[in-house]
C-alpha cells in the first residue's frame, strides 16, 4: 500500500508520520438549510512534521471557499467578549497605544474586539475575508477590509494605510493554509517599533487534555511554542514574550517583534514554554499513540452512554453548533437519533442543520418547551457560562460533557 504524505506548509518537507486520523468529515462551519442536503466528506487526518513539530491538515476544501461566508459571529459569546476587553486594556497599557497609533486586526470578525478601541477613540482597521461577517463590523463604524490577508494585500494596506503599530491575529494562524504567505505579509505591515499579538488553542493541550474535536478542516495547523519558533524567524521576526490563556480550553497569547526592535527585551516565559512541552515530551510517538488510545475509549463511553439514555426513554438535546462540536459528533458517530435537536444564540445558524449529524438547530428558548432530561454541551469550553444561561429558564436537565472525560452533572 502506498505511504501517504504530504508537504510541510513551514519547512516544505514531504511528511508521512500521521499524528491522528478522525476518519471523514464535512466542513465543520457548512451547516445545511435542508437535510436532504447533500454533502462532502474530506480525510481528518493530522500529519506530523518532525522537523518543524507541526501537526498539520492537507488544504482539501480551498480556504477561499471556507472562509468567504462564514456563520461564526464572536459576539454571541459573552466570555468570549469580556477576554476581548480585558486584552484591549492591558495591551494599551503594555503597548503604550494612544490615539495617533495604528492598530490592525487580521480576522476582525464581527468587529468583537476592535469596537473596545474604537470606544477610546484609537484609530482601528479590520481584516475580514467574510463578507457577511465585515458586514456586521462596518454597521458598527469600524472600517473593515474584505479581504484574505497575505504578501500581497499587506502591501496594498500599507501603500493605503501605512505601516501598523498593533496586529492582532486571534484564532486565525492555524486556519492559514499558505502560513509563510501569511507571516511575510505582517514582516510587511508592521511599524519599525510595533508589535504583533497572536492567540491560538496550544497544541499541548490538544494532547493533554483529550481536545481532539478542535480539529477540523479549518484548522490547518495546531501550533506551539516549537513551531512558531521555526516560523517566525524566517522572516526576521522574533516571539518575545509567551502567556498560557484559559481562553478555548488554553491557549497561547506570543507576543511578536521585528529582530531589530530594542524595544522589547525576550522573556524568560519564552524558554519556559518551550521546554514545558519539551519536558512532557509532546512529540513523542507513544504520547500520540496514548492520546489516540484515549479518545477511542471516549467515542465509546460516549455512544454507549447516550444509546442507554435512549433506551430508556430520556429525552436528549444538546446545547451549541459550534465547529469542535461538529467534529466531535461526526468522529463519534452520533445523529439525530440520538440527539433529538441542538440550540445555539447565533441567529445565523438557526433553522439550518449541523453538517454530517444533520441534528436540527433550534433557538435556546426551544429547551424550555421540550423539557430534555439531558442537556449534552458541545463548546465545553463554555460550560460554566451557558449552564448559568440556561438556568435562566430551565433548571431540571443533567448535562453532559466529554472532554477531556465523559461527564453527568447537575
Amino acid at each position: 500500500m502506498k505511504k501517504e504524505f504530504m508537504k510541510c506548509r513551514i519547512c516544505k518537507k514531504n511528511i508521512n508520520q500521521i499524528f491522528c486520523d478522525l476518519g471523514f468529515s464535512p466542513l465543520a462551519n457548512s451547516y445545511t438549510k435542508k437535510i436532504t442536503e447533500k454533502e462532502k466528506f474530506f480525510p481528518l487526518k493530522v500529519f506530523f512534521c518532525k522537523n518543524c513539530k507541526l501537526p498539520q491538515l492537507p488544504e482539501h476544501q480551498l480556504a477561499s471557499k471556507i472562509f468567504t461566508n462564514y456563520d461564526y459571529f464572536s459576539s454571541y459569546s459573552k466570555s468570549w467578549l469580556e477576554h476581548s476587553k480585558k486584552y484591549v486594556d492591558q495591551i494599551i497599557k503594555f503597548a503604550e497605544i494612544n490615539s495617533t497609533s495604528k492598530i490592525i486586526e487580521i480576522a476582525s470578525n464581527d468587529g468583537y474586539l476592535l469596537q473596545f478601541f474604537k470606544e477610546k477613540n484609537i484609530n482601528v482597521l479590520g481584516v475580514e475575508p467574510a463578507k457577511n461577517v465585515a458586514n456586521e463590523a462596518i454597521k458598527k463604524g469600524i472600517k473593515t477590509e474584505k479581504i484574505f490577508f497575505g504578501k500581497k494585500t499587506a502591501n496594498e494596506i500599507k501603500k493605503k494605510y501605512g505601516k501598523q503599530d498593533l496586529l492582532i491575529a486571534n484564532n486565525v494562524l492555524a486556519h492559514v493554509p499558505n502560513i509563510l504567505d501569511f507571516c511575510k505579509g505582517v514582516e510587511i505591515i508592521l511599524s519599525p517599533n510595533g508589535i504583533a499579538t497572536f492567540e491560538f488553542p496550544h497544541f499541548y493541550n490538544l494532547v493533554n487534555k483529550l481536545q481532539f474535536d478542535t480539529i477540523y478542516h479549518e484548522h490547518f495547523s495546531y501550533l506551539s511554542a516549537h513551531s512558531i519558533l521555526k516560523l517566525f524567524p524566517k522572516f526576521d521576526l522574533k516571539v518575545f514574550d509567551i502567556k498560557r490563556i484559559k481562553s478555548h480550553g488554553g491557549s497561547l497569547r506570543i507576543f511578536v517583534k521585528h529582530k531589530n526592535n530594542k524595544k522589547y527585551k525576550v522573556r524568560p516565559s519564552v524558554k519556559k514554554i518551550f521546554k514545558l512541552e519539551k519536558s512532557s515530551q509532546l512529540f513523542s510517538k507513544k504520547k500520540f499513540s496514548n492520546f489516540n488510545n484515549k479518545i477511542k475509549l471516549i467515542k465509546k463511553n460516549t455512544i454507549n452512554l447516550l444509546a442507554e439514555l435512549r433506551l430508556r426513554k430520556k429525552k436528549i438535546a444538546a446545547y451549541g453548533a459550534p465547529a469542535k462540536g461538529n467534529t466531535f459528533l461526526n468522529y463519534c458517530m452520533i445523529d439525530k437519533s440520538l440527539i433529538k435537536f441542538t440550540v445555539d444564540k447565533n441567529p445565523s445558524k438557526v433553522g439550518k442543520f449541523l453538517p454530517g449529524s444533520k441534528i436540527p438547530i433550534k433557538n435556546p428558548i426551544k429547551i424550555k418547551f421540550e423539557k430534555p432530561d439531558y442537556i449534552f454541551i458541545l463548546p465545553w469550553n463554555l460550560t460554566k457560562e451557558i449552564v448559568n444561561q440556561i438556568k435562566k429558564f430551565y433548571s431540571s436537565s443533567n448535562y453532559i460533557t466529554a472532554i477531556p472525560k465523559l461527564k453527568i452533572f447537575k
